[in-house]
């Protein structure tokens, strides 16, 4: 019975002992080892001396969000390095994903995962942050980028001038610069060897972002197109030196649009005349211009720069007030009222008969 109750047991019966099994062990983990040194310097090789076949230069954008995955994809797409399977790999053997930076690199082709590690590490990157300030124009723009050092500066003009891609930049009058106040003023990681058209979608790209689904559908209630809310509240953004000054210079141009009152807006003079003056004429209103909103009612053909997020809000939350005019106080702060003897007495009380 006791025999009968081993063999039920279900205990599987363990392989005696002989020299014969040790040595089988033995070579099987032997084999296993060399297997893996195989693996371990085939890997090696790849990771220190394997390359593309290629001898060109490539720009790799990083962003900071970039995953290790999306950064070993870009490096085997751009043919930097051969496999991007292998770049996450040693990554992860050598810990040093968190330390690759973002930016912009101008990287050779044909590199070592090794190599492109090292460059990716250094932080020393092909591009310049420019800061766009809220109302610049395209000019202004251009003026930065060249100081900057991008290659596509000395084009930027000409292509920000022809170049329109957004469905909403167009209103019913033609305008000589299309990218006019449709280049959402931020700061901006430029690649230096970026063109003029690069740096156009780069900014436009922000531009359609800024507009979110939220100030479309505001935009829309109020019955007011992309264009002209964008042409608004560039002349605000260019008007008011404060933000509290905003929302009711917005009123007054809204209020003069409701009536059929001329807007009257010294900005846009100072955007006619293609060069800021300190003091207008009355001969300055008078310029011959479809900018000059002295002699044309309605609105302008397009921005006269590109306005910030807080302008367009303001716009969006102003609506047509009692008040017709504004003037500005020394301090930059605006005085308003409801008619022109209020408006002529504020003025002479500021600046003297």
């Amino acid at each position: 019975m006791q025999e009968e109750k081993k063999e039920n047991s279900g205990e599987p019966e363990k392989e005696p002992f002989s020299w014969k099994n040790l040595g089988r062990r033995k070579l099987s983990v032997l084999l296993g080892g060399i297997a893996f040194l195989i693996l371990l310097t085939a890997g090696l090789y790849f990771y220190a001396f394997d390359r593309v076949g290629l001898h060109g230069t490539a720009l790799v954008d990083v962003p900071k969000d970039a995953t290790g995955r999306d950064i070993a994809d870009t490096l085997e797409k751009k043919g930097v390095i051969r496999s991007s399977t292998l770049f996450r790999l040693y990554s992860r053997i050598l810990g040093s994903g968190k330390s690759l930076q973002s930016g912009t690199y101008k990287m050779k082709q044909g590199l070592t995962i090794k190599e492109a590690m090292m460059e990716l590490r250094s932080g020393k990157t092909e591009s310049v942050l420019v800061t766009v300030p809220e109302g610049y124009t395209v000019h202004q723009i251009a003026s930065l980028l060249q100081e900057a050092g991008v290659k596509g500066a000395g084009d930027f003009e000409g292509e920000a001038a022809s170049y329109g891609p957004l469905k909403y930049q167009y209103g019913p009058l033609p305008v000589t610069v299309k990218a006019e106040g449709f280049l959402f003023p931020d700061t901006y990681n430029v690649p230096k060897e970026y063109t003029a058209r690069q740096i156009c979608d780069m900014m436009y790209k922000r531009t359609d972002a800024m507009l979110t689904p939220d100030i479309r559908k505001k935009a829309e209630a109020k019955h007011m197109t992309l264009h002209a809310l964008m042409t608004l509240a560039s002349m605000v953004e260019r008007e008011a030196r404060f933000k509290e000054d905003q929302v009711p210079i917005a009123s007054v141009m809204l209020k003069r649009l409701e009536i059929g009152m001329p807007l009257q807006i010294d900005a846009t003079i100072q955007y006619a005349l293609g060069s800021p003056k300190e003091e207008l004429t009355i001969a300055d209103t008078k310029i011959d211009s479809p900018y000059n909103t002295y002699t044309h009612k309605g609105l302008p053909p397009g921005p006269i720069g590109s306005p910030g997020l807080d302008a367009i809000e303001a716009v969006l939350d102003a609506k047509p007030g009692e008040y017709l005019y504004y003037v500005a106080q020394a301090d930059g702060h605006h005085v308003f009222t409801k008619s022109y003897e209020e408006h002529q007495a504020e003025t002479e009380n500021i600046y003297g008969k």
